[in-house]
């Protein structure tokens, strides 16, 4: 898999304020699409997202409403009515239980910058959530999308249809962790979440419930550990001191 794709974006035009002046100017603008998306020949939900890989964001969706079971073989295809999805048979199972993984501060630290390395998406429009599963510095999957719901639901699908195992992997993330985002992380199998935003106080108390690792406001030299910090690794007992 390819990164550093730039989501799919146009520039529209604007009148710029500064410092009391007004000028027409323009600004690059993430694109949004509306699709419907059918599983076996029916509508089971009417999509909003980023244009781009709507096969993988369909398969991780239904995978996360449970409208396709663990183990199914799927098949999804662009059509003129949007994206169908049809079960053509039996894959393996991918075992996503929870395994015990332990991440260095160290690693973590380095994970703040990662998605600002993935793509220009983000900084030509500012308009795009992204998540990457990480193990040891290597990226496994990454997905960007207009929605952070559907960053997820991208991993979901990434997962899925590539057999990623996931156990030993972070998810680091661009958006606010409220209860569904730390459930929908819990679901792809990870044990450790770093976001670069914050969390609600109901997204604390699921990873807690969960038994997710949650970390917040990630930066390069710096993060907020809130949950179940025996997955943390600390080299020296200062590293947490000033967290």
């Amino acid at each position: 898999m390819s990164y550093n794709q730039t989501s799919s974006c146009r520039q529209y035009p604007c009148l710029l304020y500064r410092k009391g002046c007004t000028e027409a100017a323009s600004a690059m603008i993430s694109d949004e699409v509306a699709w419907d998306l059918w599983l076996n020949d029916c509508c089971v939900s009417h999509m909003t997202s980023s244009p781009h890989e709507l096969d993988v964001l369909a398969v991780g969706y239904c995978l996360q409403q449970g409208l396709i079971e663990d183990g199914q073989d799927v098949r999804a295809c662009y059509e003129t009515r949007g994206v169908s999805i049809a079960v053509v048979g039996v894959k393996q199972a991918l075992a996503n239980s929870r395994k015990s993984m332990t991440v260095t501060v160290e690693q973590l630290c380095s994970y703040g910058t990662l998605l600002d390395e993935l793509s220009a998406a983000h900084h030509m429009t500012h308009g795009v959530h992204e998540g990457a599963l990480v193990q040891d510095g290597v990226v496994l999957a990454y997905a960007e999308d207009v929605s952070r719901y559907n960053v997820l639901d991208r991993l979901a699908g990434e997962i899925y249809l590539r057999n990623i195992d996931t156990s030993q992997a972070v998810l680091v993330f661009s958006g606010r962790v409220p209860q569904q985002v730390a459930e929908k992380a819990s679901s792809l199998g990870v044990s450790c979440i770093a976001s670069r935003a914050m969390a609600t106080s109901a997204g604390i108390e699921a990873a807690e419930r969960l038994g997710l690792t949650l970390v917040c406001a990630l930066r390069s030299d710096s993060f907020r550990l809130f949950t179940h910090e025996e997955r943390i690794i600390k080299s020296y007992d200062k590293d947490l001191c000033s967290l």
